[in-house]
Formats: structure tokens, sequence, C-alpha cells
């Protein structure tokens, strides 16, 4: 835990009885007030503020910030999740297509300041942003950095902007990393203030790659020098990782060798040596309750670190019955509706698994052709081969989640973000434009909004009403949508768990909180 972060949350619930026809205005079911103190924005996870249970111990509501990396990009951190579950067909969902970015193949998602965009390496590193307004996608200035690529990116910090990519970082305008001078330096993630990338140089003839991690806060006067980072050799030359990760002060990242590298805050540890002779490699990394899970290839499951050790977990999650089990990759994680999802590849299978009922739920494939079969490991084989590209060339991702308002974005890719050639006659127009699509899924009970980031003391208002649900930050509404509680009695009598839950604990210290009525 970290020691400067203070936080201060005095916590209240309330349970108000149904407003009669004919009131003007209806008051809360249920109300939770938060308020925290952050303290300095240094990149960690912030974690869970509450979850709330029913008499029966099934999770009813609760609030926190995801923080994930998925492949590409990682998570907005100030994005903050409201999740109510009701006791009638809180199961059921919907998903919508939204119009195909017209970025080829392949698409992932990040998002920033409550927009969502979709990124491609096709077209010079293409970045486009979703118009909620228009319904349509538009081309998006790149930043300071320039185009952005796999593994660069732009994260709020505090109430700034940190803009990592093309061989440097920038906070605000101000350039904080200066480019190698040999080689290049490659997929940035900042955490407990510092800030980790990878350097390759392959200028001689030996070549190296390192792991850098460089203490540095916005409070610096001066950039970063290199020199003083603390600083891990990895044993192949080119190492790349798919994601990073924290866990309680440490941050973890996962090489495409398979080595498995922890910074405890001092010195870098080695929990898994790379080996170039097998495959395992990692593409998603996620808090999720008191451990951190990790998406992994071929074995198509998740891994836990619990601070000790790296363990599978056989059957997280399941596979469609007629697929292949082989060369299955678990590749993108998110929590929503407070409950982990998995996408899948190659046959683009979603999975949601319920926490309180220990079940796994297929929501089936994100693809509609073609059928699934277990006589090849990815769709159209046959039909790469044909044209000369690798056989699983056209196996399906699900790349992106990201909680939007009521819903959970997805994004699809073939196995890259190729260009699309008139050629492939064997898929029909609306086949080949389900590579590279944004999806909506939608579940009754779950809402996003980005938070106003404030160097002081937030105070979050929950509110659950008849019809609809509000999150508010300091007596302003932040954001609302349509929910259906059905009956009051299941939020009369809760058992709350404070600063812990879905999205992790709650990283600080929770010193005071007073639940009433």
């Amino acid at each position: 835990m970290n020691p400067t972060m203070r936080i201060t949350l005095l916590l209240n619930w309330a349970f108000f009885p149904a407003v009669g026809v004919g009131q003007i205005q209806q008051p809360p079911v249920m109300r939770f007030t938060v308020k925290v103190d952050f303290g300095k924005d240094r990149g960690q996870s912030f974690g869970s503020l509450f979850e709330a249970r029913d008499e029966r111990g099934r999770v009813v509501a609760g609030a926190g910030f995801a923080d994930v990396y998925n492949t590409r990009f990682r998570s907005d951190r100030h994005t903050l999740q409201f999740f109510v579950r009701p006791r009638k067909d809180a199961d059921k969902f919907v998903v919508q297509r939204l119009p195909h970015p017209d970025l080829d193949c392949g698409v992932y998602l990040f998002g920033l300041n409550g927009q969502l965009f979709t990124w491609s390496s096709v077209r010079n590193n293409s970045v486009r942003r979703w118009d909620a307004g228009t319904k349509t996608w538009k081309n998006a200035t790149p930043p300071k950095t320039g185009r952005i690529r796999s593994g660069d990116g732009v994260m709020r910090l505090g109430t700034g902007l940190l803009t990592f990519g093309n061989n440097r970082a920038v906070y605000n305008n101000r350039q904080i990393l200066a480019p190698p001078k040999t080689g290049r330096y490659y997929n940035f993630y900042y955490a407990h203030g510092r800030l980790f990338f990878y350097h390759t140089d392959r200028s001689k003839p030996q070549g190296f790659t390192k792991v850098y991690a460089c203490a540095w806060t916005p409070d610096d006067k001066t950039p970063i020098d290199p020199a003083d980072a603390a600083i891990l050799k990895t044993r192949y030359v080119g190492e790349t990782p798919f994601a990073y990760g924290q866990f309680r002060g440490s941050v973890l990242t996962v090489s495409n060798q398979g080595g498995v590298y922890l910074f405890d805050g001092r010195r870098w540890k080695v929990l898994l040596e790379p080996d170039n002779r097998v495959s395992y490699q990692v593409y998603s990394i996620i808090n999720y309750f008191d451990r951190l899970l990790l998406a992994q290839y071929p074995t198509g499951q998740l891994f836990e670190y619990n601070g000790n050790k790296l363990k599978l977990l056989k059957g997280w999650p399941p596979r469609l019955p007629g697929v292949s089990s082989s060369a299955r990759e678990a590749q993108t994680l998110g929590i929503y509706h407070g409950d982990l999802f998995v996408g899948v590849w190659p046959w683009a299978e979603l999975w949601r698994y319920d926490g309180d009922a220990r079940k796994w739920h297929s929501m089936g494939r994100m693809f509609s052709h073609p059928k699934i079969t277990g006589k090849t490991v990815h769709p159209y084989e046959a039909d790469a081969r044909k044209y000369g590209l690798v056989t699983n060339h056209w196996g399906q991702r699900i790349t992106g989640m990201i909680p939007r308002h009521e819903s959970l974005m997805l994004s699809t890719s073939s196995k890259g973000t190729y260009r699309w050639s008139s050629e492939y006659t064997f898929l029909t127009e609306k086949q080949r434009r389900e590579y590279g699509a944004v999806l909506r899924l939608t579940m009754p009970g779950n809402l996003a909004a980005q938070i106003d980031w404030k160097n002081r003391p937030i105070e979050f208002d929950f509110r659950i009403y008849s019809d609809r649900l509000e999150i508010r930050q300091d007596g302003k509404l932040l954001a609302s949508s349509r929910f259906k509680i059905g009956t009051a009695a299941r939020y009369e009598k809760l058992t709350m768990n404070w600063g812990a839950g879905v999205f992790g604990r709650l990283n600080g210290t929770l010193i005071q909180k007073s639940p009433g009525r």
C-alpha cells in the first residue's frame, strides 16, 4: 500500500421509502456518498470504493475504478463505474454494431476524457474518435509525440496529460524523456511514480534489450535521466511486452518470450525466465479482487498473481463446445456490470464470470461467421493458404473492452490490423466488416463516468432511483442512465464492504466510514 496516499472516506448509505403518486420529486431508493482523498496521482490503480450485499450474500451494488492493459493500450484510470444488479433479468444483454471505423481488418480501443478512440496500424497508425452526436467516426489529431504506435499512449495524470511515444515522453507539452542516442524506446507504462519502458538497440553485433523503471513525478523540474533508472537486461534481444499490470505497489510486465518481470519498488525480480523454445505470451492484465489476472496464450486461460507466484486457473474461462483446444489466446479483460469479462481468440468468444455464483456464462461470439469447427484451429485456414497468408491470418480477436456510460464497448480484429484487399472474395462485404468493427454490449444496471480530477478530497454521490442511476461529484451530475429497480425491498438490509470489491482493494488508507440511515 502506498504510504503517501491518505484516503478519507465518509461513506453513507440510506434507504428511502418509495414516494407516492403526485409528489413533485421522488427521492432516491438508495444513496451511497463517498468522500475520497486520493492523494497525488502517481499512476496507481485506485481500486474499489464500496461493495454492497443483500441478505442472501449476493452483491447488489458497487463502485470503483478498473485498471486494465489490453495488448496495445491501458484503460483510462479516471473512469469510474457504478453498478447495480436488478433481481430480475440481471443476465440479460444486447449487442449492437456501431458504424464501421473504416480502418480495414482490425482496430484496438482506448479511451480518454470520456471519449472513445479506435486505433489501427494501417494508414500510418490511424486513430479515429467516435462522435456520439453524429454517430460517425472522425479522424483524431495526433498527440504532441506524433502518430501513436502500438504500446504508445496518452493518459490523464492528475489534472495534466502524459503522452508517450516515438521514443520520448511529454507531460503538459514539456518533454520529460528524450529519445535514446541509439536504439528505440517503446511500450511505456506509468505507475507508482515511475515511468517504465523497453529499450532495444541492434546497432552493435550483440545488441540488447533492457527494461527501465525511471523515478519521475509531475512535480519534478528536470527531465528523466535513464542512467538513474533501475534496469533489467532481458535474455533475448527484441523482447516486447503486450501488457503491464500493478499489484500492491509492484509493477509486472511480461515479454513475448515468456519472461515475467516484477519491479517491487526498488529492484527488478524475474518471476519466470523467458524461453524462446516455447510459447508463453500474456495479452492482458487486470486487477480483480485481491489478485492480478493475466490473460495467456496458448492455454486461452487466465493466470493469477497474488504476490507470491503465478498460478494457472484451469477452466478460466471455458471454451465453446466444438472448437479446437489448441492455440487459444485469452486476449482481452474487462470489468463491467460488476463481473469479469474475457475475450478469447481465435473464435472471438466472449465470456462473463459471476463471482458470487462462481459460474462462467457464454456471451456468444462477436462474429457471425464462419460456423465453429474443431477440424481447423482457426477460421478460414484454407482461404488464408490460398492467398499465401499465414494459416491463422483470419483468426478472430476481441481486441478492446471499454466501459462507456451504460455499455461495454468491444472491438474486433483479424490476427493483425491488415489492409483489406478486394481479392479476398470468400468474404461478403458484410462479413469482412465484422473484422475491424466496434460493438456495444449493454446489460441493465451499469453506469460509467469520467471524473473531474481534483488535487483535494473528492465527494462522490451514487444514487439509485426507481427509474435511473446517477453519479455525482461534489454536487455536480456526472452521468445518468435508465434503470428499473423492480422492488426496493432488496436494498433495505445491506452488508457493506468498504474499500474492497471487484476492482481490487482501495489503494490507500480508509480513515473514516459512517454507514447509517
